[in-house]
């Protein structure tokens, strides 16, 4: 088992920043979550949240085939906006206004190989940086 550390993800820009995503601890259902917090306002931190879930021990004359395990990733951007306009010179605080993320598991079986499951994660790796993938999140066009 690891010890927990902090995360350190490079963002989109034109020269990429590296935002540290520093752990918080586990939720009462076993999700850890990370927290970058560069944003002005705790409502805008980017989080990222991962949980292992074993499978059960089994019954006797249970199909092994049938039990996995889930390794679950989340990423969640929020994105603020300000409403109205300064009242008295007071400018409103933002408020959330919609939260782009992304969830994605992996389902493992109990008897996959560590070579099954190290190449399921480099085709995943792999997934995510192909120009399809990439045209469909960043510019929303569909293959055809």
């Amino acid at each position: 088992m690891s010890a927990v550390a902090s995360i350190a993800l490079n963002d989109a820009q034109t020269t990429p920043v590296a935002h540290t995503f520093i752990p918080l601890g586990q939720d009462k259902n076993g999700v850890w979550w990370f927290e970058d917090q560069s944003a002005s306002y705790t409502l805008g931190y980017n989080r990222l949240s991962l949980q292992l879930v074993r499978s059960a021990i089994a019954a006797p004359g249970t199909n092994s085939g049938t039990r996995v395990n889930r390794v679950k990733l989340g990423i969640h951007t929020p994105k603020l906006e300000t409403l109205g306009t300064s009242d008295n010179g007071l400018t409103p605080p933002p408020t959330l206004a919609y939260v782009p993320r992304f969830n994605g598991e992996f389902i493992l079986s109990e008897r996959a190989i560590k070579q099954d499951r190290d190449d399921l994660l480099a085709y995943a790796v792999g997934a995510l940086g192909n120009s399809q993938l990439i045209a469909m999140v960043s510019t929303l066009q569909s293959i055809y």
